[in-house]
């Protein structure tokens, strides 16, 4: 088996927005530094249509969620090792076992080593991380809120009531269909092949000298070769980018979007896909806030009005009321799970409800109000 499209996140996310892709590269442009301060999946970072890692073309992403940056950071660093560690069956032992010790490794304390080093990362855990988020059901991998912790003896066990120690919910793994994220079918190879040993009078069964000699032939370790060619793609095409741990804010600043080339007359294009603030479920990310989406809002209509600014802001139709000077878009894409986790929400599907909010400098945009005012009476 072969992966046809390399531009995919090797893991499933809540709201991603691989079918906006297209629209908000249309809106923004070929800007002079793309900046995305809710990294996510890089959904529209991995499918934008330019040629990337160019000289004064620079892209910057960010998020909250450390384990998230970490995996980001190793993907780009170490991608070997991280496919190493992501590569491995679906298993409910296994992914409890990892889930508690990627817990512990956090509360540890180690995520601080983000903001400390630019380069820190670890694979090994980002790697479990991308496994275990593949395998998951639902909301609440690695949050630390659920109710079982390693025990004295070493074995799983429910924490005591009142304790603060983090610990991790008891749930099946994901075995619905045949697999996402690092588990998808695509990335699989044949099997092994079975080659009977040799039977006859130098011994008998397992004691035969026949089952000494080199044993099966066609067959691939543990590491999925395609799994490897996966990561070594996302980890060139990520070569250049900044990867951000801290609060939006930062990222957008005019010190840190108005690069070199943006102050000489270029553009920076912001992409703003922060946590729905309606119609959704409230603890869909490790880093959640159902009010963080007002102020992006408010921060994205007051740096609308610089022209070197192109902004695009995603959310539900209800959710942002914006200035005449901003253009909304429809976007979603119709099928079972598309259009961002409205479906996880207790309102509903609210696939028609998707919207992006294109501000004033946005491609398109002023040919379209240029218009309208032309028009006569």
């Amino acid at each position: 088996m072969t992966l046809t499209s390399l531009f995919k996140t090797p893991w499933p996310w809540f709201g991603g927005k691989s079918d906006a892709a297209p629209a908000v590269w249309a809106a923004l442009g070929d800007v002079d530094h793309y900046v995305e301060p809710f990294a996510g999946s890089l959904a529209v970072l991995l499918r934008r249509p330019h040629e990337c890692n160019r000289t004064y073309h620079s892209e910057t992403v960010n998020d909250l969620d450390g384990l998230l940056v970490n995996a980001w950071r190793s993907m780009q660093h170490s991608p070997d090792a991280m496919a190493e560690a992501a590569s491995w069956p679906v298993s409910e032992a296994d992914m409890h076992a990892r889930h508690l010790a990627i817990v512990k490794w956090k509360a540890d304390r180690n995520l601080e080593l983000l903001m400390a080093d630019p380069a820190w990362h670890d694979p090994v855990m980002a790697g479990w991380w991308a496994w275990g988020q593949s395998c998951w059901i639902g909301s609440g991998w690695c949050d630390g809120t659920g109710g079982w912790v390693v025990g004295e003896d070493g074995r799983i066990t429910r924490r005591e009531k009142g304790t603060r120690e983090p610990g991790v919910s008891r749930k099946l793994p994901h075995v619905g269909n045949d697999g996402v994220g690092v588990n998808r079918p695509q990335a699989r190879e044949p099997g092994v092949s079975r080659q009977p040993p040799h039977v006859s009078d130098n011994g008998n069964g397992v004691n035969h000298a026949g089952t000494r000699e080199p044993g099966v032939g066609n067959y691939h370790p543990m590491t999925m070769p395609e799994l490897t060619r996966w990561f070594r793609f996302l980890s060139a095409r990520l070569r250049h980018v900044r990867i951000l741990n801290g609060d939006w804010t930062r990222a957008v600043t005019t010190g840190a979007a108005f690069t070199l080339s943006v102050r000489q007359g270029g553009h920076c294009g912001v992409f703003l896909d922060p946590p729905y603030a309606s119609a959704r479920s409230a603890d869909l990310y490790v880093e959640d806030s159902m009010t963080v989406a007002h102020d992006v809002r408010a921060w994205a209509v007051e740096a609308g009005e610089d022209p070197r600014f192109r902004i695009v802001l995603a959310g539900y139709a209800d959710e942002h009321a914006m200035p005449s000077t901003w253009r909304s878009v429809e976007w979603f894409r119709a099928g079972f799970l598309r259009g961002g986790m409205a479906q996880q929400s207790e309102a509903g599907h609210q696939q028609a409800a998707e919207r992006l909010w294109l501000s004033p400098a946005c491609l398109g945009t002023e040919t379209r109000q240029g218009e309208l005012f032309a028009r006569t009476p």
